[in-house]
This record gives structure tokens, C-alpha cells and sequence, in this order.
């Protein structure tokens, strides 16, 4: 059985999102307009909320990748497979 933390999942999507809008050089103010997504998203992040699923993905969509990709999900069961 595989088991994520919020606190992991938070982390994985702060660290996601600031690697995407590092990569394409804007702010997390336009990573939110690309996204279609309210800022106070990215400030309820670090206040330990998680999104609503239809915004996880929105990111997931943004950033080309999937849900559990964005969450950290796919990192952990590659290294429960291994």
C-alpha cells in the first residue's frame, strides 16, 4: 500500500510549480493566469490546502504532465516497484 502525506503532496506542487515557472521565466502570478487559476490558490498552498481536483488539473494540463505526476504519486510507486 502506498501512502502520500499532505505535507508531501503540498511540497511536490510548490516544487512543480516553481520549477515550471522558473523553466519558462514568468511569475507565479502569470503561471496562475496560464493556468486559469485564482492566486489565492498558491497562497492556500502554503497554508496547507490542496487544491480542488478541476485546478490540480488545470496545472497538470499547464505543466504537460499528469495528476499524480504533479502530486508526487508516480515517484512513489516507481520506488515501491523497485
Amino acid at each position: 500500500m502506498i501512502i502520500i502525506k499532505r505535507e508531501e503532496i503540498i511540497a511536490n506542487l510548490i516544487s512543480n510549480i516553481n520549477s515550471a515557472c522558473k523553466e519558462r521565466n514568468i511569475s507565479v502570478n502569470e503561471f496562475c493566469r496560464c493556468c486559469n487559476i485564482h492566486k489565492s490558490v498558491m497562497d492556500n498552498l502554503k497554508r496547507n490546502s490542496i487544491p480542488a481536483i478541476d485546478i490540480l488539473a488545470n496545472i497538470a494540463i499547464f505543466l504537460n504532465i499528469s495528476v499524480d505526476e504533479l502530486i508526487g504519486l508516480t515517484e512513489k510507486v516507481r520506488k515501491t516497484k523497485s
